[in-house]
């Protein structure tokens, strides 16, 4: 399996983060023209948007130097 090193990690977190920042307001614009919780396009931007946080924090913790929570030589 291929592994990034830690400034590849960080250069697509960095890449990514406007994605989320975009679905994040998104998200917030649709709750503002009256989007209710259950439709399906307003859940699945929700979707997205928790989808691209946990890809992001993933890469954010794989460009980290020593790792968090494991020891170096850990594979994520």
């Amino acid at each position: 399996m291929a592994k990034l090193t830690h400034e590849q990690a960080a250069a697509v977190r960095d890449r990514l983060w406007r994605t989320t920042g975009y679905l994040v307001r998104l998200r917030e614009r649709m709750q503002q023209v009256g989007f209710i919780h259950t439709d399906r396009l307003f859940r699945l931007v929700v979707d997205a948007e928790h989808a691209m946080r946990d890809l992001c924090m993933a890469l954010h913790y794989a460009s980290c130097e020593g790792g968090v929570g494991q020891r170096p030589d850990q594979s994520p």
